[in-house]
């Protein structure tokens, strides 16, 4: 008989309590990474260029955790329908769209003129698109593994 020895010798209550630590603290990692990001930002004045790479990072970063969590069904999704992903990509849109107002028109002097501002939204719209497709695309693969795995029982 062949026993697998686990790591660390950890019983299932113990693994519990150590992912919940290993979550709250990637969670403030990520807190303290934007905050970072603003801080650098808004508050020293640095441009964008200096810090773009811990943005890229926390970017890419967020996009796989939550298209990890519906894949492997952490985030229970019932069923997609159309309407849903429209609201979900109009909330995105409407919440980047607001963001980018208020970076450019609020916090910096110079401000945006109107037609700068439309041409930033058309780059709002393109990406949200793109992020809700990436969330779309691993929500239905997790989905057929969950089913493929509840056939296989």
């Amino acid at each position: 008989m062949n026993v697998k020895k686990q790591f660390l010798n950890m019983d299932e209550r113990n693994r519990l309590i150590a992912l919940n630590i290993i979550a709250v603290m990637y969670f403030l990692t990520i807190i303290a990474l934007q905050g970072v990001i603003i801080y650098r930002q808004f508050v020293r004045g640095e441009s964008i260029a200096d810090f773009e790479d811990f943005a890229v990072i926390l970017t890419v970063n967020s996009l796989f955790l939550i298209s990890a969590l519906l894949y492997f069904g952490a985030i229970p999704v019932r069923k997609i329908s159309i309407k849903i992903i429209l609201l979900g990509y109009a909330g995105i849109v409407v919440l980047g769209s607001l963001f980018t107002y208020a970076k450019y028109n609020l916090f910096q002097n110079a401000g945006l003129s109107f037609s700068q501002v439309l041409d930033k939204i058309i780059i709002v719209i393109a990406v949200s698109g793109i992020i809700v497709l990436f969330f779309v695309i691993f929500t239905i693969l997790g989905k057929r593994k969950l089913d493929k795995e509840l056939n296989q029982e």
